[in-house]
């Protein structure tokens, strides 16, 4: 099995994370931290879409220690999409805040990776595509 890579080292990030005739995730989706080997989602369960990056602000402290995203290499507004909590691997929800449940790793608790708004319809479950490893 091959070693996850992070977002922030693929040429071509959108090209290679979505199958092209799906927008479905080419690979399985692994929590951000070097330490972990969390499955979050597994291929081809998720749709790539683009949402309002305002909607949550993810601060750069949930990322692993030792790495920074820089303004020019975030995608920020590009999220994995899934209408069914089921369809996680592991995923870990928070306290509702507002109305937002932010979600983390299920093994190690880093986040958040993603959110949930609780008053948004259809329901949709988003992780940050910047935030994650990606395992093909």
């Amino acid at each position: 099995m091959t070693q996850p890579v992070r977002f922030q080292s693929l040429t071509d990030p959108l090209a290679q994370l979505a199958l092209p005739d799906t927008g479905k995730n080419a690979g399985d989706v692994i929590c951000p931290k070097e330490t972990c080997r969390c499955v979050i989602l597994r291929k081809n369960k998720a749709t790539l879409v683009k949402r309002d990056a305002n909607k949550m602000s993810m601060p750069e402290t949930a990322l692993p220690e030792g790495i920074k995203v820089a303004e020019n290499d975030t995608d920020n507004d590009h999220f994995w999409s899934l209408d069914n909590m089921m369809d996680f691997e592991n995923v870990g929800f928070s306290n509702t805040v507002g109305s937002i449940k932010y979600l983390s790793c299920a093994d190690c608790d880093i986040g958040p990776l993603g959110y949930h708004d609780i008053a948004s319809e259809p329901k949709e479950f988003l992780i940050s595509i910047c935030r994650a490893r990606y395992q093909f």
